[in-house]
């Protein structure tokens, strides 16, 4: 099963196919004016008997025409392997054939920044004349962070600090940016919570939990709550601290008491979403049995656990084994 590092950036190409446009222009490839950008087929198989996939595929075309004027095939890449050097070729001249665009460019995205230097390096195919010499987008060579979707991009690639206060809210504001629907929001989250250390991820929930745009499903309901019952009140005052002042009645028997259990509570209860984000985020679906076990869960350290193995585990299973 694919990583997050390698499933977040193609991710985020799915929700915005112009960032591999941005992507393409910024490494000095000539983009026109007056196009548009979709997806396009990924499928670079030819008659032999061998199968070839890119991860995500642009397709630029004339805005007025519809004809594809560049293919941007945009390829992750943890680590160089020997195949890529025969792959990589083929997504280009396989892909160019099949969308009948005279234009393709290759661009790797690496998140380690040593393999990064690896898959710069040139691919001679022997006809004179025909290098291949990729073009790869690292932590360190990422473009300047300056529209929203590139700023999740970047983050998703490492080329973010996210152990910084200034590397999360500027994630979190650029999710917030997007204007996405709540699914789309809570799959970008996904991305960047899996990308994160578990420091990160603490910053990352306590900036969410005063981030009143940005309205994910643990909050809310932390907030309806609130309404209940005196007691309920005084927990969300705990739990939603610096979001809003909790009512003044009902609040004397719950309070003191509430605050420390919402703390605690409003603490699971957003480790247990970020695990089932995360994993979401990877495409796992999870059962109801197993979304009700990491919901109802209140050990804080047993969801540390599960949310550190939900950005790299093979399976579901992987997550909750002993």
């Amino acid at each position: 099963m694919p990583s997050i590092n390698h499933e977040g950036p193609i991710e985020v190409i799915r929700k915005q196919p112009r960032i591999a446009a941005v992507l393409a222009q910024r490494a000095g490839v000539p983009i026109p004016d007056g196009v548009e950008v979709t997806l396009g087929s990924n499928d670079a198989s030819n008659v032999v008997p061998a199968e070839f996939t890119a991860d995500s595929v642009a397709v630029i075309r004339d805005r007025a025409t519809g004809d594809p004027l560049r293919l941007v095939i945009v390829e992750p890449q943890g680590r160089m392997a020997e195949e890529k050097e025969y792959a990589w070729p083929a997504y280009i001249a396989n892909l160019r054939a099949a969308h009948r665009c005279k234009s393709a460019v290759l661009i790797v995205v690496c998140w380690d920044e040593a393999e990064a230097g690896k898959c710069r390096q040139p691919i001679h195919l022997g006809h004179p004349g025909y290098i291949l010499i990729p073009i790869v987008v690292g932590p360190r060579s990422a473009p300047i962070p300056d529209d929203p979707w590139l700023t999740i991009f970047c983050g998703a690639i490492g080329a973010i600090d996210l152990e910084t206060g200034s590397g999360c809210t500027m994630v979190i504001d650029a999710i917030v940016a997007t204007d996405s629907n709540e699914t789309d929001s809570r799959t970008l989250l996904g991305i960047i919570m899996g990308r994160a250390s578990a420091d990160a991820r603490r910053k990352l929930e306590e900036l969410i939990m005063t981030t009143t745009e940005f309205r994910v499903d643990f909050i809310d309901r932390a907030v309806e709550q609130a309404s209940v019952a005196a007691k309920a009140e005084g927990m969300a005052a705990g739990l939603a601290e610096g979001l809003a002042e909790g009512k003044a009645e009902g609040k004397a028997e719950g309070k003191a008491e509430g605050k420390a259990e919402g703390k605690a509570e409003g603490l699971a209860e957003g480790r247990a979403e970020s695990v089932v984000i995360v994993l979401g985020a990877r495409g796992f679906r999870l059962s109801p049995e197993q979304d009700e076990m990491i919901r109802s869960c209140a050990d804080v350290s047993q969801l540390n656990l599960w949310l550190n193995r939900a950005g790299t585990a093979a399976s579901v299973e992987d997550v909750f084994k002993d």
